[in-house]
């Protein structure tokens, strides 16, 4: 913003140049019916002509440069604010805040920088100038210039109290209304599977209908309004002819005079009348502004500043972590902790609701902790640059999506594609063969708008995702939703080559079958570790076993759905 404020200086000067060249024309009157006309002179009119040419013309040039580095600056506002803006907006997003702001606000503010609105404003101010010049050539007219020009203001001031709190609302609820239209094509397809196609439909028509009449109404007052002071300015303009006959019958002006006090008040009252109909896109940039201003100052503490760390070995551990949403009272995750060495897989299990994603995207850093710490090789995730943090840690969600791009862009985490190296995430994931399989292999294009894919080649199209660049620490939270067969069989060799690899792996399951390769099990029940241990004891303790016997395969699979009672029964 520094860079804009710098043109304000310029910006002021070239409209104060400007404003004074528009008197040029008022000049060029007043001399034409006082001397031209009267001394008949062809080379006064001629000069006189020249000079006011000239004026133009420097006047087209202070415009354009005007239009110029107003174009400038909104095109640096958009390429500047446009990442940023996106940034916090995701941070903001996973923090769990209501936020508005988002690229719309950004290019409303361009909108207003490089529209004719903000030169309405820009010239507002020099108004008085042109008053000030009636006044000289008679008080009378100048006192009717100040009137026109207060009533004028007065019409703008209750345009803005009779529109402001109403704008601000139907700009809430149209990007209310762009986003639920964005989640109906999106869930295109279950919308028309269940036939909530036109209930769906019929709910968005019913909000934007009401949207549309509260702009209905805005629209009627500022019309009603804009209608009125301009009627008010043709009365005012026929009251200083009126007034300026009068002066002149008693010679106490000029022809010349009376013509050029009807167009200074042209130009004195041009811009209030024209602030009446650009208000709404200086309401519209200012609550831009104020989003905008908002988003930063609410993210500035999200922001991390660690510095630069060499390639972790793996150790993870978390120390008495506590997760709260932001601004409720709700303990997510409370005093949980345990430590993960390279090479181990630790298990977490538990009822739907315990806090297992939770504790995900908290040890990838997606979510900063309320109380307590999680560690990567000593050093805190969240203060870890997530740039840097991202190459050393593979994470699967569970809501899978892929980004608009090719197989190959996806698998690489959208940066340029390593062939050699996301051609071995592909094979550490066993789907090289299905991919080559696709029409165009590796350059299939997948995301909203590209090649339709199964859940399952999604699923493992992340999962090689995950494991792209060989990353120390790999999250997987429910790794075989939607697997087949050979999904199951490929995962569970991931896994295994993972720990014959020294990778610390975190594994979120319903299935404990996946739980074979684990070197130890924590379960989560409301939040809190109710139990934590090796496999064999953990399994053992929730089937009711003493810890010290083995749990036969056969049986895992029954374990996690009888879990709950049997360690009820275990304590």
């Amino acid at each position: 913003m520094h860079l804009a404020r710098r043109q304000v200086p310029a910006l002021l000067l070239f409209s104060l140049l400007a404003n004074l060249l528009l008197l040029a024309s008022t000049v060029y009157m007043l001399q034409i019916y006082d001397r031209v006309l009267s001394s008949g002179s062809i080379d006064t009119l001629l000069w006189l002509t020249l000079a006011v040419i000239g004026a133009i013309a420097v006047y087209g040039m202070l415009e354009h440069a005007r239009r110029m580095m107003l174009g400038h600056i909104s095109q640096w506002l958009d390429e500047q604010l446009s990442v940023p803006v996106i940034e916090r907006a995701m941070q903001a997003r996973l923090a769990g805040s209501n936020l508005e702001a988002g690229l719309k606000d950004v290019g409303d503010l361009r909108s207003f920088v490089a529209g004719d609105g903000i030169l309405t404003f820009l010239d507002a101010p020099w108004t008085p100038v042109f008053l000030a010049f009636m006044w000289l050539l008679h008080p009378a007219l100048g006192m009717v210039g100040i009137a026109g020009g207060v009533l004028l203001f007065c019409a703008a001031l209750a345009n803005d109290f009779l529109t402001r709190r109403k704008s601000q609302a139907a700009a809430s609820e149209l990007r209310r209304a762009q986003t639920a239209v964005v989640q109906f094509i999106d869930g295109a397809e279950t919308l028309r599977s269940l036939g909530m196609s036109e209930p769906a439909l019929r709910r968005w028509e019913q909000t934007q209908q009401s949207l549309m009449d509260i702009q209905t109404r805005l629209l009627r007052r500022t019309t009603v309004i804009g209608s009125l002071s301009r009627s008010l300015r043709l009365a005012l303009q026929v009251a200083v002819l009126g007034l300026g006959a009068y002066l002149v019958l008693r010679r106490e002006l000029t022809p010349g005079s009376m013509i050029a006090a009807s167009i200074l008040l042209s130009r004195a009252l041009a811009p209030i009348e024209r602030s009446i109909g650009a208000w709404r896109s200086l309401v519209s940039s200012r609550t831009a502004r104020r989003n905008l201003m908002k988003l930063f100052a609410d993210t500035r503490s999200m922001e991390p500043t660690g510095v630069t760390l060499p390639r972790p070995q793996g150790r993870l551990k978390l120390e008495n972590l506590h997760y709260r949403v932001p601004g409720s009272s709700q303990a997510l995750l409370n005093a949980v902790g345990f430590d993960v060495e390279p090479g181990q897989t630790c298990g977490v299990i538990g009822p739907s609701g315990s806090g297992k994603t939770t504790l995900c995207r908290l040890i990838v850093g997606a979510l900063q902790p309320s109380l307590g710490h999680v560690r990567l090789d000593g050093a805190e995730i969240w203060n870890w640059p997530s740039d840097e943090l991202g190459q050393y840690i593979g994470y699967l969600p569970q809501q899978i999506e892929l980004f608009p791009g090719t197989i190959a862009e996806n698998i690489a985490r959208l940066r340029d594609v390593d062939s050699e190296a996301v051609m071995a995430a592909a094979q550490l994931a066993g789907i090289h063969e299905m991919i080559l399989r696709l029409p165009n292999g590796y350059r299939t294009e997948v995301g909203p708008h590209g090649a339709r894919i199964s859940r399952g080649q999604c699923q493992r199209i992340a999962l090689a995702r995950a494991l792209f660049g060989d990353p120390p620490l790999i999250v997987l939270d429910e790794p075989n939703t939607g697997l087949d067969g050979e999904g199951e069989v490929a995962l569970f060799n991931v896994l295994q080559q993972l720990k014959e690899r020294r990778r610390t792996v975190v594994v979120i399951t319903h299935q404990t079958n996946l739980l074979r390769t684990a070197d130890h099990i924590l379960f989560l029940r409301e939040g809190s570790a109710s139990m934590f241990g090796t496999r064999d004891e953990v399994l053992a303790a929730l089937s009711g076993q003493p810890k010290r016997i083995p749990v036969p395969a056969s049986t895992l699979d029954k374990i996690a759905a009888n879990a709950p009672a049997n360690l009820k029964a275990a304590e």
